[in-house]
């Protein structure tokens, strides 16, 4: 039996896949069947195999069995869960959701709204918005806040009410804590354009309109 072992364990040991390896189950299976009924047709009358060690022979072969077709079942369960992933993420697409980075897509005619995550209460919560250039377009102070989620709302013009074109501008908070002025971190509302379920163990990644993509895990709210 150890003959049939070391058969598989060749293939490892030399770092070759075994295409045959289903096969090779099966017939170790048959093999330690027959050779099983064998040593039981050709045991001693006055000396019969031990109970124990009979007992472990089978308890070996079962757990062996067992854990191939536990195998089989994960692999399985596993192939059910991504179909389920891929038909829930599929409800995404075309919807908003809350995305960290401080990225926003502007579009012509459109607002952008975000949310700001204040560490703390301020005396002086202050957004600033960037273009593409790193030119400051404008400013907008919203005074005393208190810790938690402060909301806010862009609508897409600059310093002087004039609109700007559509693209990406980073937006930035700060927020005034005794002394010392704190950067705070801002989401930013961003349309679902596709999704991409992993493979391997990677999970579901949104692809955003304008922005690329980020893990589902850091999203912070579904609009």
């Amino acid at each position: 039996m150890s003959a049939i072992n070391n058969d598989v364990a060749l293939y490892d040991s030399l770092g070759l896949s075994n295409n045959n390896e289903t096969k090779v189950e099966e017939t170790k299976q048959d093999q330690f069947m027959q050779l099983l009924i064998a040593q039981l047709k050709n045991q001693d009358p006055l000396q019969p195999q031990e109970n124990g060690e009979f007992l472990s022979q089978l308890a070996q072969f079962d757990t062996a069995t067992g854990i191939k077709e536990l195998q089989d079942s994960f692999s399985s369960f596993t192939q059910t869960m991504q179909s389920t992933s891929a038909l829930q993420a599929s409800s995404l697409v075309g919807r908003s959701v809350l995305a960290p980075g401080g990225i926003a897509q502007l579009e012509t005619g459109q607002n952008v709204s975000g949310q700001i995550d204040l560490s703390s209460s301020t005396t002086n919560l202050s957004i600033e918005i960037t273009d593409s250039a790193g030119q400051l377009v404008k400013t907008i102070p919203m005074g005393t806040q208190a810790a938690g989620e402060v909301s806010f709302n862009w609508d897409g013009t600059d310093q002087s009410g004039n609109y700007l074109p559509a693209g990406g501008y980073q937006i930035k908070a700060t927020a005034v804590v005794g002394s010392e002025t704190i950067a705070q971190d801002v989401l930013v509302s961003a349309k679902v354009d596709s999704v991409t379920i992993g493979q391997g163990g990677q999970g579901l990644r949104l692809n955003l309109s304008g922005l690329g993509s980020i893990d589902f895990s850091a999203v912070k709210e579904i609009r």
